[in-house]
């Protein structure tokens, strides 16, 4: 008899604590939130040839339970008529040498966005020389190199250049671009420090889809 009578306390009791667990639950299964919008693959370099001219971009999203996941984004190219265009799934297509940057932004969340620099460098380049072969400066002078392809195209602004000192990379000269060809150094705080006089050995290279293309070393002796 009492049983029958508790049924109905019973059943609502269950549903209560049924309703209960479900809203304590709902935390659990709240969609994580995009903060951060990140490109892959960082900084590459492609061709404005016939191959090797194209690039896949990804937009990979982080959200703010540390995941990391695919994320609907748009695509632009600050260069998309000079340099390289880019479809509206992240392919890149290169239209002449130079860098562009490339920027996914994300379609939830407007103010989001990440960018990377694609450079496209000349078809084919299968040599780099750099000029001058030797010079001096000063720690306040700064120096200008030029390099060229095989063809004589100066793609100065296109290679990546690496200086050491004694087979030491060091790390610390900005460059911006020559006003008539070329690129213009100025030399900072190094990282490791060195002491006037020192020698920098410097080399130009491209590397493209794995295959890298570098110069023979130059030097430039910094005297003060």
């Amino acid at each position: 008899m009492w049983i029958g009578r508790n049924l109905p306390l019973t059943l609502v009791f269950t549903a209560l604590v049924s309703l209960a667990v479900g809203v304590s639950c709902k935390g659990f299964f709240v969609k994580p939130t995009l903060t951060a919008v990140g490109i892959t693959p960082a900084t590459p370099t492609i061709t404005d040839g016939t191959t090797n001219n194209t690039q896949q971009f990804s937009a990979v999203g982080t959200f703010d339970d540390g995941s990391h996941g695919s994320t609907s984004v748009t695509w632009a190219s600050s260069s998309s008529t000079t340099v390289a265009s880019i479809s509206s799934t992240g392919l890149a297509t290169a239209i002449g040498a130079g860098t562009t940057t490339i920027t996914a932004t994300s379609t939830i969340i407007p103010t989001i966005s990440g960018t990377t620099t694609l450079t496209v460098v000349p078809a084919n380049v299968t040599a780099i020389t750099v000029t001058p072969q030797s010079q001096s400066t000063t720690t306040s002078g700064g120096f200008t190199l030029t390099a060229k392809d095989q063809a004589g195209n100066d793609i100065s602004s296109s290679v990546t250049w690496s200086f050491s000192v004694g087979g030491t990379t060091v790390t610390g000269i900005t460059e911006t671009a020559g006003s008539s060809g070329g690129e213009v150094f100025t030399i900072g705080t190094l990282s490791p420090p060195q002491t006037p006089p020192y020698t920098l050995s410097i080399v130009a290279s491209i590397t493209v889809k794995g295959t890298t293309v570098s110069s023979q070393p130059v030097t430039v002796t910094v005297t003060s």
